[in-house]
């Protein structure tokens, strides 16, 4: 028998067809109806094929009851049967549209349920939410049709195949189909049928499909509304508006509520007929682009927006309704205030939760042919005519589907499928069809048929001379184009920006202070949301997420699936912190020597009545007093100033930081009263770091250094103060009853991070740093100087082969009962890179694994996302500084120390107290098998806890898919010192 080589067997022609579904019904809004539904999520037989021709000769559905079960939601390579796939962009398969593998895994699934006439005078539906990627349905044996468009609703009329009694409901879905095609999403390839599957009434003389036109006007207040529907005597209803009409009839209410994203109101709408009553949720609001800005209600507006896949580790795109609530109430409570739903419509109840908590939502159409970027774009689809309908149905599904969600302000047509003739004939239709909201597509360069111009990846520089309306279509010009011109009447977003991979991004806060700059840039979308992780266990039963390649995938992109502001179990990254801080809603600034704190309200509609401003004093990091401060109403866009009380603590000695917080001051539908959305720092009295940094160390007593017999017979030591030193290297080797593994030594490198490796990037910071050999560093000591309370040592620390390298003078004194270390750092030669960072190294036993510090925390902070930590007084235990990126990498500094205790169990161990700024990093291992670690599991604790005292540290940038750091924010070789006293704990 003939393979189903498609070319030769018709059979299989609808596997690769490049039409819309077939069979299907035209698409409708979503929304509650008092029709009955049944659900038929659950338990359905499954039956695993390697290939479409397998499925059809051995699944045989007489045998359908011994088939085993499988859970609908879901995937299957979830459950069991085949194997995840991750590509970023390339297709899995050879590139030879609609031509798919004929090794295609084929799911054939079946349903049995009871029906006895439950409807009896209605017609009844059968609804897919999401099957990826191409299904075949039948009933009773009767052939339904052929879904394509794997995240957009299917619905056939079942009516006349439905019968008493036992009804059998087979789907064969296909992994890939040409379709398939059309959906290249950087995003785990999972076939199956992922979303709900529901039968529902259609009674004859229902409300049918309803489009809600709910406008607001801003300069009286009024709300207009005009319902359309496909029932004729359709009654519509608002009852808190007192308001009763026809369909197609436009109602003036004279006093509305207008919905936003910061006060989402909605108002309960009913349109009924005799036989129905369909029931929304609608919020009046007008989008419109106006003078180059988009505005809603009259007011441009700014997007502080993320992107977001539909992901959950365990069940993939099988979203639970809680599951999506979580993201959303995570979302609110760390500042997002939109979302671009990426890279194809979400689950309609996502959408229901948007406009209920209030996101601004980029609806994007379930588009993207990026893996033809490595054809040149030659044979793209987007530009095949024959592919026009399957591009029109895909829009037309997404904003039947979704056009009564107030959230929803912006259509996007897709995402990185380049240009052409059905790109063009999908925005004529939407604003055919829709003219309400504006039309977005990043590959639009030129804006020739959407109204926003969005792009990926710039630069904060780049994004600048936008802002200035200096941008041009092609940068390489050197003078402006008509269409250049042209296209500066647009308003710009940043469609993805700031790559969240690994540890990072960094510059949020550039970017922020240059589109509140220039109004022209309207913000735009983080890209991600969410790691794409899928839970696995390791062989020694270790828990941990996969990435790419670690199912076998011939071709994949490792871990570039992981690069979201949260972890795929949701726990908020750093990134995340780090965004809540600078996408802050308040302004918060304290003025201290004018007794005033002077705030901001950066809500584009929302006052700050529902905010309470509360201050407290900390003396190194101890509360000492606080309270609340009074703030009177202020309106969205302005500022007001509210005094301080007199502190009581003010004439202390040691470090008074005053910290002012806006908090909650009732319980919210995203948040419980006392959350806080802001927050700002001062500090109003000198540390003794910096007064020591401007005087040098202070007069101490000191004890001359004495040789003396160490415990090896065969080597002198040198004992200074409570410390002894090797003589013949200058090693510190104990601090009181403190054994150092490994002496203090210079440090230039860290594991790198995945913007420093720039995985399929032009350039690899991560290559270039290994070409210097930075990671294998060697220390010769050059000289041990021994003189009056002073020990010097010199050392040289070179990579190998190199003719550069650092010389470092290590300067120890002693005093009663501890040691002081200045570390100079000078660069020899001729360098050709960046330093990942300028240490001072060294590793305690293990047990010392109890760390308090005073200085910035509680969480990490690097030179470019440094806004999310404040000072305070901070403990953890070793492990709990680690932060668990699912691809291991550099992690955990803290910076801004002042001081910093390890201790073990019984509170024995060293203290270290800052005489110059620097931050610090413990782990139970090292950076070198932090840097060859793969994942998490590959960490095993070892015998030493090893601490880093930075001096100073590379930047991250978002180079994983985006810009290098600024560079105010790279370390260049350059002189640098570090000064510490060491104590041994507790003190005698």
């Amino acid at each position: 028998m003939t393979e189903p080589g498609h070319d030769h067997d018709d059979r299989w022609a609808y596997i690769e067809s490049v039409r819309p579904s077939e069979g299907t019904l035209p698409p409708r809004s979503s929304g509650a109806t008092s029709a009955r539904s049944l659900s038929l999520n659950g338990s359905w037989r499954f039956h695993y094929a390697q290939s479409a021709l397998e499925a059809a000769e051995r699944a045989d559905l007489r045998n359908a009851a011994q088939w085993p079960e499988i859970a609908v939601p879901g995937h299957w390579a979830l459950q069991g049967r085949g194997k995840p796939w991750y590509t970023n962009q390339y297709y899995p398969f050879p590139v030879a549209a609609p031509s798919v593998p004929t090794a295609n895994p084929t799911g054939t699934y079946v349903r049995e349920f009871r029906w006895a006439g439950k409807w009896a005078g209605s017609g009844v539906v059968l609804r897919f939410d999401g099957v990826e990627s191409t299904a075949r349905v039948w009933l009773n044996g009767h052939e339904l049709g052929v879904t394509r468009g794997s995240r957009l609703q299917q619905d056939f009329d079942v009516t006349a195949q439905l019968r008493d009694g036992t009804n059998e409901l087979v789907v064969r879905v296909h992994q890939w189909s040409g379709a398939s095609y059309l959906e290249d999403q950087d995003m785990w390839w999972l076939a199956g049928i992922f979303r709900d599957v529901t039968l529902l009434e259609r009674p004859a003389g229902g409300v049918g499909d309803v489009f809600v036109h709910a406008d607001y006007e801003h300069e009286d207040g009024s709300g207009t509304l005009r319902v359309e529907t496909d029932a004729r005597d359709a009654v519509v209803r608002i009852a808190d508006l007192g308001v009763e009409a026809g369909t197609g009839q436009e109602v003036r209410v004279a006093a509305v509520e207008p919905w936003t994203a910061e006060t989402p109101r909605l108002y309960d709408l009913e349109v009924s007929t005799r036989a129905e009553t369909r029931r929304l949720r609608i919020g009046f609001r007008t989008v419109r682009v106006v003078d180059g800005l988009i505005t809603v209600n009259g007011r441009p507006i700014t997007f502080s927006g993320v992107n977001r896949h539909e992901f959950d580790p365990h069940r993939g795109r099988a979203l639970s309704r809680e599951v999506m609530e979580q993201d959303v109430r995570l979302m609110k409570t760390h500042n997002v205030n939109a979302v671009r739903t990426s890279h194809y419509p979400p689950s309609p109840e996502f959408l229901d939760l948007c406009d209920e908590y209030g996101l601004w939502v980029m609806d994007e159409c379930d588009l993207e042919t990026h893996g033809y970027v490595h054809q040149q774009w030659q044979g793209n689809p987007s530009d095949d005519p024959r592919w026009r309908d399957a591009f029109l149905d895909r829009m037309r599904r997404m904003v039947e589907r979704d056009k009564n969600h107030a959230s929803v302000i912006l259509w996007s047509l897709g995402n990185e499928a380049h240009t052409g003739v059905n790109l063009r004939a999908m925005a004529e239709w939407a604003r055919e069809r829709d003219g309400s909201r504006p039309l977005h597509y990043a590959d639009d360069r030129a804006c020739d048929y959407v109204d926003v111009l969005g792009l990926m990846y710039l630069s904060v520089e780049e994004v600048e001379r936008i802002g200035m309306r200096a941008d041009r279509i092609d940068e390489s010009a050197q003078h402006d184009s008509a269409l250049d011109v042209a296209r500066r009447d647009f308003p710009f977003l940043h469609t993805e920006y700031a790559h969240a991979m690994g540890n990072g991004p960094g510059s949020l806060s550039d970017y922020r202070d240059v589109y509140e700059k220039y109004p022209r840039c309207q913000g735009g979308f983080v890209w991600e949301w969410i790691d794409h992780g899928l839970a696995a266990t390791h062989t020694d039963g270790t828990d941990y997420y996969a990435y790419g390649g670690d199912y076998g995938e011939p071709i994949h992109d490792g871990p570039f699936v992981l690069d979201g502001l949260v972890f795929p179990d949701r726990t908020p990254s750093p990134g995340l912190l780090e965004f809540k801080k600078v996408f802050e809603p308040v302004r918060i600034d304290i003025d201290s020597d004018a007794g005033l704190v002077r705030v901001r309200n950066l809500h584009d509609f929302r006052s700050l009545d529902g905010l309470e401003c509360v201050w407290e004093l900390a003396k190194d990091g101890v509360v000492v007093e606080g309270g609340l401060l009074a703030l009177g109403p202020v309106p969205a866009g302005d500022a007001a100033a509210a005094a301080l009380p007199a502190i009581q603590h003010a004439s202390d000695s040691g470090e008074l930081a005053l910290t002012v917080r806006a908090v909650t001051a009732a319980d919210e539908v995203w948040a419980a009263k006392g959350h806080e959305v802001a927050w700002a720092q001062q500090v109003l009295s000198a540390s003794r770091t910096a007064q020591i940094e401007q005087d040098g160390f202070a007069t101490t007593t000191t004890v001359p250094p004495q040789r003396a017999p160490g415990g090896d017979t065969s080597a002198e030591h040198i004992t200074l103060g409570p410390a002894t030193f090797r003589a013949e290297t200058g090693e510190l080797a104990t601090l009181g009853p403190i054994r150092f593994p490994t002496s203090p030594c210079i440090d230039l490198w860290r594991a790198p991070t995945s913007n420093d490796i720039g995985l399929g990037q032009a350039f690899s910071q991560q290559d270039a740093w290994r070409a210097a050999g930075l990671d294998i560093v060697q220390h010769d000591t050059r000289y041990v100087h021994l003189a009056d309370d002073v020990v010097r040592v010199e050392v040289r620390s070179a990579p190998p082969g190199r003719a550069f390298g650092v010389a470092a003078v290590f300067t120890w004194q002693p005093t009663a009962d501890s040691v002081s270390l200045t570390a100079a750092i000078t660069p020899y030669g001729s360098w050709p890179t960046t330093w990942p960072r300028a240490a001072v190294r060294f590793a305690l036993p293990a047990r010392y694994d109890s760390v308090a510090w005073y200085g910035y925390g509680p969480g990490e902070g690097y030179p470019d996302s440094s806004h999310a930590p404040r000072l305070g007084e901070f403990r953890a235990t070793v492990r709990e500084l680690q932060t668990p990126y699912p691809y291991p990498q550099e992690n955990g500094s803290r910076p801004g120390v002042r001081r910093l205790d390890l201790v073990d169990g019984s509170g024995h161990g060293l203290r270290i107290k800052a005489r110059s700024a620097f931050g610090f990093t413990a782990r139970p291992w090292t950076s070198e098998q932090l840097d060859s670690a793969r994942h998490t599991y590959d960490l095993v604790p070892g015998p030493h806890t090893v601490v880093t005292l930075d001096a100073a540290l590379d930047g991250l940038g978002s180079a994983s898919c985006g810009p290098a750091p600024l560079e105010r924010y790279r370390l260049y070789p350059e002189p640098l010192t570090l000064s510490a006293t060491f104590t041994s704990l507790p003190r005698p």
